[in-house]
């Protein structure tokens, strides 16, 4: 159920996976040594399972990792499942895990640890959150701001710029051992948060109807908190 990006090159890049084993391990490198053992095992007796481009979401590496999570799902996935409903909600949450899991293989496309845990699928529910929580209108289920407004508001701006600089961080910062574990796998939450953001009016649902008058008094609150 795991993803591993090296798996995929037996479809995606075939020659690619081929070279590694041609190659054999370089010296005593021992990512080499299990690029080239995986290599050979996804040549000889496996094949691509594009499942789990989806299916690496539903493991964990524990209790916290999950724990994790789970409450910053519950926190920012809230307020997108009340505007997108559940089908929707679930449609953003398994577009984001794919999302995710291409950017790591874009990045790792000789990658052998495996990509495990939600992470992409919720950085998908925090980039669709960006682009309507901090507006009032569309907190009450008016239309979201359309992408280019939303770039030019300030909040929106320095969330956004926060989350990345958060992951770069968690990326520059770490010990190279420890971003190969799919614990800290930024690539995929980059790759997550870009598609919440970027496609948000793919899952939005159409603005609630408001009754005559009512709109304009939620925009008048919302020039008040202006």
């Amino acid at each position: 159920m795991a993803f591993i990006p090296v798996r995929e090159l037996s479809w995606i890049a075939p020659s690619l996976l081929s070279g590694i084993v041609e190659r054999g391990p370089q010296g005593v490198d021992q990512n080499s040594i299990e690029q080239y053992q995986l290599a050979r095992y996804l040549l000889a007796e496996s094949g691509p399972r594009p499942w789990t481009f989806l299916t690496y979401a539903l493991l964990h590496e524990g209790w916290l990792h999950l724990g994790l999570n789970v409450v910053v799902l519950s926190a920012l996935g809230t307020p997108v499942a009340r505007r997108f409903g559940a089908a929707r909600f679930l449609a953003l949450f398994a577009c984001g895990a794919i999302a995710g899991a291409l950017m790591h293989l874009v990045v790792h496309p000789t990658g052998v640890a495996p990509l495990i845990g939600a992470s992409a699928a919720v950085s998908a529910c925090m980039g669709a959150a960006a682009r309507f929580v901090f507006d009032p209108l569309a907190r009450s289920g008016l239309q979201a701001p359309r992408l280019h407004h939303a770039l030019r508001n300030r909040t929106v701006i320095a969330f956004t710029l926060g989350w990345f600089i958060a992951n770069a961080m968690s990326g520059l910062g770490a010990n190279p051992s420890v971003l190969a574990n799919a614990s800290i796998a930024w690539e995929a939450h980059i790759g997550g948060f870009l598609l919440g953001f970027l496609a948000f009016v793919l899952f939005d649902r159409p603005p609630v109807p408001f009754a005559t008058g009512q709109e304009e008094a939620l925009k008048s609150e919302a020039d008040e908190e202006g």
